[in-house]
């Protein structure tokens, strides 16, 4: 790979001689070996954690885009060796590992509750533009990396490679009020450096004006490998909960629900319309791929047939040069058929239908949403109100003193940042703990 792509932003003392693991093996161990993404067996991907041991989690949703993007990025150094230059298999599984350490308790409902509650501090400072207060998932994770998680006392973050940090950044935008996908304020220095002779982060004047960032090829990948794990494997964890069955597929009123959902989503999907007819016809071709025999394992089948649809929309990816880049990770794009964006688009509106929409999913999430706001204001109210840290872990203490005295955005920033490092069940327990809202006992581990 270029040496420029594997510069990190702090020195570090030389490796050991008998340390012969290239940069981008080195980024993945760190990310493997965080304790963000020991953090993520506890966060909800599609189904609560504890509902049941067999249904995919943050983690193990990571894990498996990882084994995907390597897949892809091994196909397409095959086929196009120049990529050498800017693409490891481990650069693509390091991204992939590290996609979604930002995700704060209960997928994206505690997402959206946070940034709420952020929004309303920022009201009620009279924040406006760029200095208004957010929270994004894909913001967080990249927070993450370059300043929360340690590693050592002499830089902050990980100090990842310049490949690896600009691989993540799906949304190179500024933060402000106009954009809903950025990076944080105080993150945008190391983000420039990622992003050196790559593209400008794009700010708000920008997005209305159509300006759209490019991204790198191992971001590209990413992005592909992680759409083609939502949608394919979330629709297996639907199956087995029998929150879908096959037969829902062929059924009239579902299929003019699940038409409503892609057509709601498919601008963000970069997928064209269809009519309801061509939804139907969509929707029996994957009902009649998953037709299980009269005997024999059902399972084994479905598994057969799932994998079958993942490869294909896996292999049939292809790349093609990008003139005018001055970056080698920037001189490449992923070229994704219309075909398989449409039957990942599809089988994510079959999820939200099936799984997102139903009752007992919908009452975790609010729940989740409740305890997150609750939290977020009785801890806020202890540093703001009572200059106390005292509800904090130890461990957390040092770093949210630094917030302390500093006015009640900064306060706010603090705990924003400490509720999204917790786990689901970490979050329960301490509002179990602190509102008293069943039996908890002063040894909880948080």
């Amino acid at each position: 790979m270029d040496d420029f792509l594997l510069e990190r932003q702090y020195p570090e003392p030389p490796a050991s001689p008998k340390d012969h693991r290239h940069p981008t093996e080195r980024d993945r161990g760190r990310i493997l070996h965080s304790s963000a993404f020991r953090r993520l067996q506890g966060k909800t991907q599609v189904f609560g954690i504890g509902q049941a041991d067999f249904y995919r989690t943050r983690l193990t949703h990571s894990i498996e885009v990882s084994q995907l993007a390597r897949a892809i990025t091994n196909n397409m150094l095959i086929e196009q060796p120049q990529l050498a230059r800017c693409l490891t298999s481990e650069l693509a599984e390091a991204v992939a590992l590290a996609h979604d350490l930002g995700h704060p308790p209960f997928g994206h409902a505690g997402e959206r509750t946070l940034d709420a509650c952020m929004k309303d501090v920022s009201r009620r400072a009279r924040l406006r533009g760029k200095g208004t207060l957010r929270f994004e998932g894909n913001a967080q994770t990249f927070h993450v990396l370059v300043a929360v998680e340690p590693k050592s006392p002499a830089y902050p973050g990980l100090n990842l490679t310049r490949a690896t940090l600009a691989g993540v950044m799906k949304y190179p935008y500024e933060q402000d009020t106009g954009n809903n996908r950025f990076i944080f304020a105080s993150d945008a220095a190391s983000a420039r450096w990622a992003l050196r002779n790559g593209g400008p982060l794009v700010s708000a004047r920008q997005m209305e004006r159509g300006v759209r960032p490019h991204t790198t090829i191992v971001c590209q990948i990413l992005d592909w490998a992680d759409d083609c794990a939502y949608s394919i494997h979330d629709v297996e964890d639907a199956l087995q909960a029998q929150f879908l069955r096959p037969g829902d597929l062929i059924d009239a009123r579902f299929a003019q629900r699940v038409a409503h959902w892609y057509e709601e989503t498919r601008e963000g999907e970069s997928v064209p319309s269809l009519t309801y007819g061509e939804i139907r016809a969509q929707l029996r071709n994957l009902k009649r791929r998953m037709r299980t025999p009269e005997r024999g394992d059902e399972r084994a089948h479905r598994k057969q047939a799932l994998r079958n649809i993942l490869n294909e929309l896996i292999t049939v990816v292809t790349v093609q040069p990008r003139p005018g880049a001055r970056r080698a990770d920037y001189a490449w794009s992923l070229v994704v058929p219309e075909e398989a964006r449409v039957l990942s688009a599809l089988c994510k509106a079959v999820v939200w239908e099936a799984v997102i929409t139903d009752p007992r999913v919908a009452a975790m999430s609010t729940k989740g949403k409740e305890v997150l706001h609750d939290l977020f204001y009785l801890l806020l109210g202890e540093l703001v109100e009572k200059k106390s840290h005292a509800l904090f872990p130890r461990y957390y203490r040092p770093i949210i003193e630094e917030s302390m005295g500093k006015g009640e955005p900064e306060a706010a920033r603090g705990v924003c940042n400490f509720l999204a490092l917790l786990t689901d069940m970490d979050a329960l327990r301490l509002h179990a703990l602190l509102r008293g809202s069943k039996s908890s006992s002063v040894f909880d581990l948080l």
